[in-house]
């Protein structure tokens, strides 16, 4: 196919530069045209010749030959260009620039007719041999080629000598695109400023300086260049590259690469031809990116993908993870079954390497320092894969090996904590086989892994590591908040202080640690001396220990100082523990008789409260006032009132059988009337003494009360000892009965209390007057008795029994039982029951 070539010539015209004449018609594109072939650079003094240029000015590519004007009718300095013209169109299609440059004259000529002209369009020229010298710098430049966007797109080439052959074989390598951008000219000036598109200049050697410190590439007239670059040899023309690249097209059936393909394609070509033996595995990758690149379908070039994925998993049996770590982001896609393959040889690796029972630091570091737990693609899913089937299972071995991975690599926790099993078993490996030492960095990883899982107990095994008790329960107790679990809290407790333990439960108010600190107390109750019922926490303290050990003494020298103490605080009206109160209520402490404020301790508690302690005390009262009956009364309107209202009658009730210390209570309250006895006695069911017997009947006597004197006269018989009330009291019968009680033969002057009735009635009473081994020495050595007399490290009771049998035997020369009696006398001459004793003695003893 021919293509048109047209023709100008410019230079000078009227004494100025422009069209001296063309064969185009277009005489206004012809005078543009024109205007670009002058040379503007200043070339005085500058030894040149005639100069190959070429360049485009719309759609036309122009080539020219540049002479210096020497006619003689021409101004000094003025140009000369013989110009060709082709269309965009044609010239790109042009592979051989040779047919056209051949066109230009040698030297001017500006008589000749011009014409356009024909020539045929070469567009597969093949690459022409070129002599030694020359070759070395055309391969320098096809280097500069390949590099060219690191010298501002500008080729320098010092000298004219072979620029035209340079640019000849240049074009022959360029692209289409590249030849429409493609500029080729002489320069004689360096502004050193970025070229656009792709600029070859050649550059005369007198002026070579200017050129060498600029940013251009530079070929020098004497340059060798020995190229090792995939591209640079392909366009030099090595057949052999040619070669290797159709092999590699036909291996990952690939369509043809472009230019730019074979440059990316030469990174990787060499570990292509040899990948049976490659060992780098990071080109290995490179390769595997390059196919899925141009062969991005895993269905083409199966067999050769098949290959690399073979070596690639050879590769990471052996060896080192910091290396095969580039296959993340292998092409799976494009690798048939590539993925499941090296999953497997991954999955195989990290059993070994990682999970092996000999950890090397050199593998896990690097490992684990890669795992990732965001964005993860298939590489990373796998080992996050493996991690959670390993760590699904924990034991001792495995915990092991975890302490050293997470010491060894900071904020490891944190990508593998999803992974671990949280369950009680796996908390009590960690527990066992925490280390003795932690960096501080990983104390505080473990701390969060510990809350995540709500493993508490190991938590509190970590506290111990940085805490004092105080600081490590305070933060236990921000998270552990079930007041069911111990254990934690027993972790941080073992070893330490109980008093510090004790004090802790006291200062801060923690349930848990309040029952702790109770238990404390209960196994060492010494803890209780130091006991400050001011304290609310302390109270609580007590009432647990009370429950457990089921008394209120244990562990205070004087529970009843304690507890007075405790009332003096709730009358100052601070705050107290109300199930204590109720614990003490039901005790025998809950008489408090001998409180100094009882009067006002009532109105400051709870009415149920209280009642327990008025039924105590009022009881215990009632009790003293049975065995002596001028025991003083508290003037405390609360505890009468309740004895009138109800504490007699309780006392009734609970003594239904024990008249001898019901009498003395209706001896000395008058409120008690005749029914009220009749009621007791109508429901006594128990023996009755002949003394009781005549201190009942005085008593019925004394009071008038006749019902129960009718009552006595129904109980008695000539064989019991009512019949000795009934000697008292009969006189408030009505006449019809006396007369019949007259004739019945019950009552009758020479009726007496049996001897043994009386000293054992008399034991009775002395013993309950002098109930301890002081007030029973004091009494007798009043009496005239010595203290030797006694029985020493025995009960009062048993005392009491053996010395006033040897009385009765008259055993002591220096006392008698008269003796005694008129001792005891002294004190207890208004005892109503003493009275009787004393005033029947002559009917016993010796006065």
């Amino acid at each position: 196919m021919k293509i048109i070539v047209h023709q100008s010539f410019c230079g000078e015209v009227n004494k100025a530069w422009g069209l001296i004449k063309s064969s185009m018609s277009d005489q206004n594109l012809s005078k543009n045209i024109a205007f670009r072939a002058d040379l503007q650079d200043q070339t005085g003094g500058i030894k040149w010749g005639p100069a190959i240029r070429g360049f485009w000015e719309g759609d036309f590519f122009l080539i020219m030959k540049t002479f210096e004007d020497t006619s003689e009718n021409v101004r000094r300095g003025r140009k000369f260009s013989h110009v060709l013209i082709i269309e965009r169109k044609d010239i790109i299609e042009v592979s051989d620039l040779r047919p056209i440059m051949d066109l230009l004259p040698e030297k001017i000529e500006k008589e000749i007719e011009l014409t356009p002209l024909e020539i045929e369009r070469q567009t597969d020229a093949s690459y022409n041999n070129l002599d030694q010298h020359l070759q070395g710098r055309f391969n320098k430049l096809i280097h500069g080629y390949v590099n060219l966007s690191k010298f501002k797109n500008k080729i320098v080439w010092i000298g004219q000598d072979d620029f035209d052959i340079a640019v000849i074989e240049f074009w022959k390598r360029l692209t289409k695109k590249e030849r429409e951008v493609f500029h080729f000219d002489i320069s004689f000036n360096n502004d050193n400023k970025e070229g656009n598109g792709l600029r070859f200049i050649a550059v005369p050697e007198n002026v070579r300086s200017k050129f060498l410190k600029s940013d251009f590439f530079i070929v020098e007239k004497n340059d060798f260049h020995d190229p090792s670059n995939l591209l640079e040899l392909l366009l030099i023309g090595d057949q052999k590259i040619d070669e290797r690249i159709k092999l590699f097209e036909t291996a990952i059936e690939s369509e043809s690469l472009s230019r730019e393909d074979i440059n990316y394609v030469a990174i990787g070509i060499e570990t292509f031809e040899n990948l049976d033996v490659v060992e780098d595995i990071k080109k290995l990758n490179t390769l595997a990116h390059i196919i899925a690149k141009f062969s991005p379908l895993d269905n083409l070039g199966h067999l050769y993908k098949k290959k690399l994925v073979a070596r690639a998993v050879k590769l990471i049996e052996n060896g080192d993870f910091t290396e095969f770590q580039v296959l993340r982001n292998f092409k799976i896609e494009s690798f048939k079954n590539s993925k499941k393959e090296l999953s497997q040889a991954l999955n195989k690796w990290i059993n070994k390497n990682i999970f092996s029972k000999i950890q090397a630091k050199n593998y896990f570091i690097p490992f684990f320092k890669n795992v990732k737990a965001n964005n993860l693609n298939w590489w990373d899913e796998t080992i996050n894969s493996t991690l959670h089937e390993y760590l699904g299972v924990i034991n001792i071995t495995k915990v092991s090996a975890i302490y050293q991975w997470l010491i060894d690599v900071p904020d490891l926790l944190s990508k593998l904590e999803e992974h671990i099993d949280n369950s009680k078993e796996s908390e009590i490996c960690f527990s066992k086989k925490l280390p003795k030492k932690l960096p501080n960095f990983l104390l505080g990883e473990l701390k969060m892994f510990a809350i995540s899982n709500n493993w508490f107990s190991y938590f509190a095994k970590l506290l111990n590591f940085e805490k004092q008790l105080e600081d490590a329960l305070d933060e236990l107790f921000k998270i552990d908040k079930d007041e069911q679990h111990f254990d934690a809290i027993n972790i941080i407790l073992a070893g330490k202080k109980e008093q510090r333990v004790i004090d802790y439960a006291v200062y801060r108010d923690h349930n848990r640690m309040i029952k702790i600190a109770g238990e404390i107390c209960h196994k060492s109750p010494t803890n209780l001396e130091r006991i400050d019922v001011s304290n609310y926490n302390w109270q609580k303290i007590w009432l647990e220990t009370i429950r457990l050990d089921g008394s209120i003494e244990n562990g205070l020298k004087q529970p009843q100082d304690v507890i007075f103490s405790l009332f003096d605080h709730i009358i100052s009206g601070s705050e107290f523990c109300y199930d204590l109160l109720v614990e003490i209520s039901l005790t025998e402490f809950a008489n408090i008789q001998s409180y100094s404020n009882m009067a006002k301790l009532w109105e400051h508690l709870p009415p149920d409260i209280v009642n327990n302690f008025l039924v105590k005390t009022s009881a215990h009262l009632l009790s003293q006032l049975s065995i002596n009956s001028t025991t003083q009364i508290p003037d405390d309107p609360v505890l009468i009132d309740h004895i009138g209202q109800k504490g007699i009658s309780d006392f009734l009730y609970y003594n239904n059988n024990n008249i001898k210390s019901v009498i003395p209570i209706f001896e000395k309250f008058s409120q008690l009337n005749d029914n009220n006895l009749r009621t007791y006695l109508n429901n006594f069911t128990g023996t009755i003494s002949a003394v009781e017997a005549t201190r009942l009947g005085k008593l019925v006597w004394k009071r008038s009360f006749t019902n129960c004197a009718y009552l006595i006269y129904d109980k008695s018989n000539k064989h019991n000892n009512w019949r000795f009330a009934l000697e008292e009291c009969h006189r408030l019968l009505d006449i019809i009965t006396k007369g019949i009680l007259s004739v019945s033969g019950i009552l009758s002057k020479k009726v007496k209390i049996p001897t043994d009735e009386w000293w054992q009635s008399t034991e009775e009473l002395i013993t309950d007057l002098y109930p301890n081994s002081v007030s029973m020495t004091t009494i007798w050595r009043q009496s005239g008795g010595k203290e030797s007399d006694l029985l020493m490290n025995v009960s009062a009771a048993h005392a009491w029994n053996d010395a006033l049998f040897k009385l009765r035997k008259k055993q002591f020369k220096d006392l008698t039982m008269n003796d005694l009696l008129k001792g005891i006398k002294k004190q207890y001459a208004n005892n109503e029951k003493f009275k009787i004793i004393y005033n029947l003695r002559k009917y016993y003893i010796k006065t």
